[in-house]
Parts: structure tokens; C-alpha cells; sequence
């Protein structure tokens, strides 16, 4: 593959990635956890679109596909089989701080519960604790991430205490993040099945984008295409729940899933000037 194409894979990949890894920094998914998802992603991607017709996918053929050891092929194969995702590989550096809070009995009491802390001085110390539990991280650097969590709070500004040992997302943050990934494995499969077949079995897939808009123009837009999105969605809703409605219980169940999606964007403009970049992918 040529030099060139290859950072345009990587761009995009690195553009698809970004917001991920927001999500998953967020919820203090670590990159060591990524790894490992992605390894076995790649393993169930090359059994289920690029076996050989009429052939067997071998772990030597898929090791050459994925760039894996013919050994990670057969581990991640076997999990494949059991239908299990990787398992978490290593806390994040500030959890692993907790944890050694809640285990080392240097930072207990003597109800086993976790001490509040002084900052610096001692063998006790919330700096103490850092040093053995987050490597080269500067105790600052985990304080402020732990505040920033709700873990930790500091009753004096030279103490902390422990207030939660663990993030726990609520419900409604749950399946936000269920609703996300499907809205995206969606769109990432339009536009990777607009990639790979001809132009009379395109999707639709369009994008509409104005750079150099003003605060006052964005947000009456927001409100416009808001309204006009919910009226679309209310006239599609109403065909497909009265077309499938009709049709009979057999069919039903082994039909398609199919609809539409629609998203609003904003961020900082690439030009100064109101430029139109109207992209159209099919």
C-alpha cells in the first residue's frame, strides 16, 4: 500500500478515534484495555468479512490479515468462541492509588478504613501513597484527576480524603453510551459499505457544512434543523410502524432492521471566510 494512502488511513483513523478515546479516557477505559479489544476486534473482523469462498479461514491466513502472531489468533479465536470480550488488563494510574489506599494498612485506620491524608510529609502521605502506587506521576497530577472524579475531596487545602473508591456511571449515563455506539457502528457502516461496492448500491450518506457562521446563525439553525429533523423522523416513524404493521409475523421476524439518522455538529471553523463544503457521499 502506498506511503501516502496509508496516512490517509491513519488520519481517518485518528479522526474516528478521537472522540472514543474522550468517551473511554472518561470512564477510565486505559489504552492497555484498548489494545487488547482492538486485537481481538481484528480477529472477529477477519473470520466474519474475509474468509475465502468456499474455504475454511485458517489462524495462519487471519494471522496475516491482522498482523497478529498466529498464537494471538488462536487465543483471540478461542475467545471469539466462547463469545467473551477481553478482560481489563490494568487500572489507570489513579485507581491504582485507590486501591493501594484501600489495601496498604499504612493508609488505614484502625477500622481498616481509609485515613485522610496529608498531603507531603511522612510515610503516610498523599504524596507517599502516589509514589508507590502511580510510577513516575506527580502526585498533583493524581489529586487533581481524583477532585476532578468526585473520588477525593480535601477538607483543608494539605489534606484529602477519600470519598468513593470506584466511578460508578449512573443509568441514564449508561445508555447514553448504549445509544452512541449504536448510532456509530451504524454510520461508520453506511460509509464503509458506500467504500466497498458500486455506485448503484450506495446508501445515503450526505454531510452539509458551512465554516465562518456566527454564534446568532448557528444557534438558529440548531433550532431549524432540530425542527425540521423531528418532522422527518415523525413522517418516517409513521410509515414503517404502519407498513410493518401490516405485514405478517414471519416476515417480521426475519426482516431487516433499517432506518435513518440524523445529527447536528458544531466546532471551531478551518477558514475565517463563510465557505461552503457541502460533502456529498453518494
Amino acid at each position: 500500500m502506498q506511503t501516502d494512502f496509508k496516512q490517509t488511513i491513519a488520519q481517518m483513523a485518528a479522526s474516528v478515534l478521537r472522540p472514543l478515546i474522550r468517551v473511554l479516557i472518561r470512564y477510565e477505559y486505559t489504552h492497555a484495555e484498548l489494545n487488547e479489544l482492538v486485537r481481538q476486534t481484528y480477529v472477529d473482523v477477519a473470520y466474519e468479512s474475509f474468509s475465502l469462498p468456499n474455504q475454511k479461514m485458517t489462524f495462519s491466513r487471519a494471522a496475516v490479515l491482522t498482523g497478529l502472531s498466529r498464537k494471538e489468533v488462536v487465543r483471540y479465536h478461542g475467545n471469539l468462541s466462547k463469545n467473551t470480550l477481553p478482560e481489563k488488563q490494568a487500572p489507570n494510574r489513579a485507581m491504582r492509588v485507590v486501591h493501594g489506599w484501600l489495601s496498604n494498612k499504612d493508609f488505614l485506620d484502625a477500622d481498616r478504613k481509609a485515613k485522610v491524608l496529608a498531603l507531603k510529609g511522612g510515610a503516610d502521605s498523599f504524596e507517599s501513597l502516589v509514589s508507590q502506587y502511580s510510577g513516575d506521576i506527580t502526585y498533583g497530577a493524581v489529586l487533581d484527576e481524583l477532585n476532578r472524579s468526585g473520588m477525593t475531596e480535601q477538607p483543608t487545602p494539605d489534606t484529602v480524603r477519600l470519598v468513593r473508591s470506584a466511578y460508578v456511571p449512573q443509568e441514564n449515563e449508561i445508555e447514553k453510551i448504549r445509544i452512541l455506539s449504536v448510532c456509530v457502528a451504524d454510520l461508520l457502516g453506511t460509509a464503509v459499505h458506500n467504500v466497498e461496492n458500486a455506485s448503484d448500491d450506495i446508501r445515503f450518506q450526505r454531510q452539509l457544512v458551512y465554516s465562518g457562521i456566527e454564534d446568532s446563525i448557528a444557534k438558529r439553525f440548531h433550532e431549524l434543523s432540530n425542527k425540521q429533523a423531528m418532522e422527518l423522523f415523525g413522517t418516517l416513524t409513521e410509515f414503517l410502524s404502519t407498513e410493518r404493521d401490516k405485514s405478517d409475523s414471519d416476515k417480521r421476524n426475519a426482516g431487516k432492521r433499517v432506518g435513518l439518522g440524523i445529527y447536528y455538529f458544531e466546532g471551531e471553523s478551518n477558514t475565517a471566510n463563510l465557505k461552503v463544503t457541502g460533502e456529498t457521499h453518494g
